[in-house]
Order: structure tokens, then C-alpha cells, then sequence
């Protein structure tokens, strides 16, 4: 379904012939707050926090070292390949496992209760920690390496190191207020009197509003991720059908763009860096679980919306930023799919998979649901 909204912003494109549009300022309003805005809010507030203390350690190290190592070992592959420190950002922004993709795994019986936790906390995790990165991080790779680096537009990081911490501790202290306020309203939403928990009703959702309001004109990327660990309405279908509708919206405008150019040999090697540092990474990490269970989280590797959003965000700073993030997502996809078929092949010890009579009442099955 992805790849069917990206094809539609390649037609929409040449049609229309939208070159341009990244430097445009609702270009930058959509993408660089709004859509990274509702993905970073989504990865958080799905987060299962009583689940996620059992596994407290282990998903830290997943979403702080090996989020880190992913990046870097990504980064310095796509530096050399490159020969350009533009490589690193590409490894940041690939870094990432999309929580809307492992939907399908957690779902399936293969996994143990405990690895999906695990899993499901990482790509939930992982995702606000590659924003921070890809915000944080480029200014400081320009600085080791002594390359051109330009601060994202709405943010302080022009200012420079300071700029970064004022920025960090503005995000901090606007979420503990908004967390303060929360808990106030909460109190009095346990009131006896069904005036007050009306009312109090009606502030919590005036509260969430307001608060991701001021975030996403601000860019208060850290903040919005703060706000979903604690700022919880009944709400859920509401944020599934928002970010489904965000990551369309991501793909079509990933579309538009590929009108610029497209880098299939840049995209094919980092599609292949990013899954082999999720093996690699993913595997070391999990050293006390199962094998199985380790094998089926080094082999998770998916990239999705936030990607798409990074990408969209880095575009109009570093051209040739899409050029190569769209052909790498479909690479990494691809080898998730491919890989994982074989492994679980392997793991089950049954090939009768890759035989043509499986195959055949797969598009038997399929066709009937068209």
C-alpha cells in the first residue's frame, strides 16, 4: 500500500510537474512539524510503559547504544561509499525500526511474549530517539569532520552547542509543566460530582490540543515524544487512523519529489548497510533471549513513516537526501520480507514454502480478496 501512494506522488508529479515544492514554506510546515509531530506522538503513546519496566535494561541499551551503533555503522559505510559526511545523516535517518511495520511479526505466534515486548518497545522507542539524533546530530558531525552544516529552519540550533542545550532544556520544561497540569486535571476527573468531571473532561482534551498546538508551531520534537509517554485520552482509533493517514500523505510527497532524481546504487547500499546492522546489532543486544528470538529480532530491520518524514525534513538542507532514502526503504523492505521467509524456514525446519503449490493457493487466496 506504500509503494501504491509513492508511485501516486511520482504520476502526481509528472503531471503536475512539482519541482520546487521542497522549498516551498508549506512544504516546510507539513513535513517538518505536523507529520513528524504525529509520528513522533503515535510511537510514544502506543508504548506499553508496565510491559516496557520489565524489560527496562535491555530496551534502554536497544533505543540509546544500539540505536547509536546502528547509526554510526550505517553512517560510516555510506561515508566511504559517498566520500561525503552527508553519509551519517543517511545512517541516522535509516536507523530507526517503523513500529507500524512490525505490526505483522508482534502479531505472530513465532515471537515469545517476552522478545515482542522487547521488540515492540524498540520500534516504539527508537523512533523519537532517531529524531533527536537527526536534529542534534548533524552539527556535530559537521564539526568533527569539518563540513558545511545548515540548522533546521524554527529551531535554535543556529545559536550553536548552546542553542542545543537551551533548546533541550525548553523542551524538558515545557513537557513538565504540561505534565503537571495533566495530573492536576486528572485528579478532578475522579471527582463524585459530574460537573467537575465534565469539566475536567473537557480541559484534559483542551489540554492535549493546546499543548501538541504549541509543540508542533515551536518544534518541540523532544517535547511532543514527552507528551506521549504520559498524555493518554481514549483516543487510540483516532491516532491509528492519524498516522496511517500521515504516512500516505509522507509517501505521496516522497513521490512528488522523486521527480528530482533518484539514486538507485546510493539507495541499494544503504538499504543493504541499514539491514546488516540491525543483524548485527539487534543480535548482540539480545544475547539472554532465546536463539530464535534473537534471530527473529536481528532479521526486524523495517523502515516506514519515519523515515519518509526524516527524509522529507532533510530534503530542502541536503539535496539528493530522497534520491537515496526512497529506493533504500524499498530495499530494506524488501530483504525483511525476503530474509524473514527464509529464516523462518529455517527455524521451523519446513520448505514446503518455496514449492509452487504453496505458492499457487497464495494467489488463489489473494486474488479472491481483490
Amino acid at each position: 500500500m506504500l509503494y501504491i501512494f509513492i508511485i501516486g506522488g511520482v504520476v502526481l508529479s509528472l503531471i503536475f510537474d512539482f519541482r520546487g515544492v521542497q522549498n516551498t514554506q508549506w512544504y516546510l510546515l507539513l513535513t517538518a512539524t505536523t507529520l513528524l509531530a504525529i509520528g513522533l506522538y503515535s510511537s510514544t503513546f502506543g508504548i506499553s510503559i508496565s510491559e516496557a519496566r520489565r524489560n527496562l535494561r535491555l530496551i534502554l541499551t536497544a533505543v540509546t547504544v544500539g540505536v547509536f551503533a546502528k547509526a554510526l555503522i550505517i553512517g560510516c559505510v555510506m561515508a566511504f561509499i559517498l566520500k561525503n559526511p552527508f553519509g551519517f545523516i543517511l545512517g541516522i535517518i535509516v536507523a530507526q525500526i517503523d513500529p507500524l511495520s512490525t505490526v505483522a511479526l508482534l502479531d505472530s505466534s513465532r515471537l515469545s511474549k517476552r522478545a515482542k515486548t522487547i521488540l515492540a518497545a524498540w520500534s516504539s522507542f527508537d523512533d523519537p530517539v532517531t529524531v533527536i539524533m537527526s536534529l542534534y546530530f548533524p552539527a556535530l558531525i559537521a564539526s568533527l569532520v569539518g563540513a558545511h552544516w545548515q540548522p533546521i529552519e524554527g529551531t535554535m540550533q543556529s545559536v550553536g552547542l548552546s542553542g542545543y542545550f537551551a533548546e533541550t532544556g525548553i523542551n524538558i520544561v515545557f513537557a513538565t509543566g504540561v505534565f503537571a497540569l495533566w495530573m492536576f486535571i486528572k485528579h478532578y476527573a475522579k471527582a463524585t460530582r459530574y460537573l467537575i468531571i465534565i469539566f475536567a473532561a473537557v480541559a484534559m482534551y483542551l489540554l492535549v490540543v493546546g499543548s501538541l498546538s504549541i509543540a508542533v508551531y515551536y518544534f518541540w520534537m523532544l517535547g511532543v515524544a514527552i507528551l506521549g509517554l504520559f498524555m493518554r485520552p481514549p483516543l487510540g482509533k483516532i491516532i491509528h487512523h492519524a498516522v496511517h493517514w500521515a504516512m500516505y500523505m509522507a509517501a505521496i510527497l516522497l513521490g512528488i519529489l522523486l521527480i528530482n532524481g533518484i539514486n538507485i546504487l546510493g539507495g541499494i547500499a544503504l538499504g543493504i548497510a541499514a539491514f546488516g546492522a540491525q543483524i548485527l546489532v539487534g543480535y548482540l543486544l539480545t544475547h539472554k533471549l532465546p536463539s530464535h528470538d534473537r534471530l527473529r529480532i536481528a532479521f526486524s530491520q523495517q523502515n516506514g513513516i519515519t523515515a519518509i518524514i526524516l527524509a522529507l525534513l532533510f530534503e530542502p538542507y541536503y539535496s539528493g537526501t530522497i534520491a537515496i532514502i526512497a529506493p533504500a526503504i524499498i530495499v530494506i523492505n524488501t530483504l525483511h520480507a525476503a530474509m524473514n521467509i527464509v529464516l523462518n524456514a529455517h527455524l521451523e525446519n519446513d520448505w514446503s514454502y518455496f514449492s509452487w503449490s504453496v505458492q499457487r493457493e497464495k494467489i488463489k487466496i489473494h486474488m479472491k480478496k481483490i
